[in-house]
C-alpha cells in the first residue's frame, strides 16, 4: 500500500502556526510504518512562508525525528509545495527522494502538490525562480497580524473589512487560502479550469490516477478515463485525511480513525 498525505503546514509554534496535531501525526507515522510500503508527502509539510525552518524543526522536533526514523523503515518520498518551495527546490532530484512530481508506472500514478496550476501561488520558473508569488506577501502580512493580535484575527475581522482597500481585504480575509476551489479564487480572477485541466492532461498522457494536494479539500472521483484524488489537509480547520493506494483499489480515509470515506476499484 502507498499512502499519500499533504498540507500539514508545520509552523514555528507562534500564533500563526496552524498545526497542532503532533501526537496524532506521530501515531499516523506508526501506522504507516506497519501498513505501508511507501509514504508520499505531496507538499507543504512545512510552513516556510510564515516561519523559519530552524524554528519549525525546533518546535516540531519529535515529528521531524520520527520522520527520519520512518525513512529507515519504509520508502518516504517528498514532493515540494509552494509553502516549502524554498529551500527544498535546490535538492530536487539529487538522489534524496525530494521531487517536483511523483510518478509510479506500475500503479499509473502521477502525484503533485498542485500549486503550479494556481495563478496566486505558483513560482514562475519551477527550477530557477525565487521570486515570491503574490500569495506569499499576503501570508506574511496576515501572520504578523495573528502574532500581534490573536490567531483568530482573520475570522473576527471578516465582516469588518468590507470598507477597507482591496489589499487589506486580501491580507486579512484571504490569508493565502485562496485555492482553486474557493469563492475568493474566482473573485480575484482565477478559475478552477486550469487546475482541472492539469488533471485531464496527466490522464491524456497515460496516467491512471492523479493525486494532488494544495486545495485543502479531500476528494476521490473519476475524471474522464482516470481517477482524481486529493489528500486534503492537516491544519486546524480541516479533518486530517489521506489517500491509500492498493493494487486493486484506491481509498480516501480519515487519518485519525482510518475510517473509510470512499473508495474505487482499480484495474492495474
Amino acid at each position: 500500500m502507498k499512502i499519500f498525505i499533504s498540507d500539514l503546514h508545520l509552523g514555528d509554534g507562534s500564533r500563526s502556526d496552524d498545526f497542532h496535531r503532533d501526537k496524532e501525526l506521530l501515531d499516523f507515522f506508526d501506522f504507516a510504518e506497519n501498513q505501508a510500503e511507501e509514504l508520499i508527502i505531496l507538499g507543504d509539510l512545512f510552513e516556510l512562508w510564515q516561519a523559519d525552518l530552524d524554528r519549525v524543526i525546533f518546535t516540531h522536533s519529535d515529528v521531524i525525528n520520527r520522520l527520519f526514523y520512518l525513512k529507515k523503515k519504509i520508502k518516504v518520498t517528498y514532493v515540494i509545495g509552494n509553502h516549502d518551495y524554498i529551500p527544498f527546490i535546490k535538492f530536487v532530484d539529487q538522489g534524496n527522494d525530494i521531487r517536483l512530481e511523483y510518478r509510479d508506472s506500475e500503479y499509473g500514478i502521477v502525484g503533485e502538490h498542485g500549486h503550479r496550476y494556481d495563478i496566486f501561488n505558483r513560482y514562475r520558473d519551477p527550477l530557477l525562480s525565487i521570486k515570491w508569488p503574490s500569495g506569499k506577501h499576503l501570508a506574511l502580512f496576515i501572520a504578523s497580524l495573528e502574532k500581534l493580535i490573536h490567531p483568530n484575527v482573520d475570522t473576527w475581522t471578516k465582516k469588518a473589512i468590507e470598507g477597507l482597500d482591496d489589499f487589506l481585504q486580501k491580507a486579512i480575509f484571504v490569508r493565502n487560502k485562496v485555492t482553486p476551489t474557493s469563492k475568493e479564487y474566482f473573485q480575484r480572477g482565477g478559475h478552477f479550469g486550469e487546475f482541472e485541466q492539469a488533471v485531464k492532461n496527466h490522464i491524456k498522457s497515460g496516467a491512471k490516477i492523479v493525486i494532488f494536494g494544495h486545495i485543502h479539500k479531500c476528494q476521490l472521483n473519476t475524471i474522464e478515463n482516470g481517477i482524481y484524488a486529493n489528500c486534503g489537509a492537516w491544519v486546524d480547520d480541516a479533518e486530517p485525511t489521506y489517500v491509500a493506494c492498493h493494487k486493486e483499489k484506491i481509498e480516501l480515509k480519515e487519518a485519525l480513525t482510518h475510517k473509510l470515506i470512499t473508495k474505487m476499484d482499480l484495474n492495474v
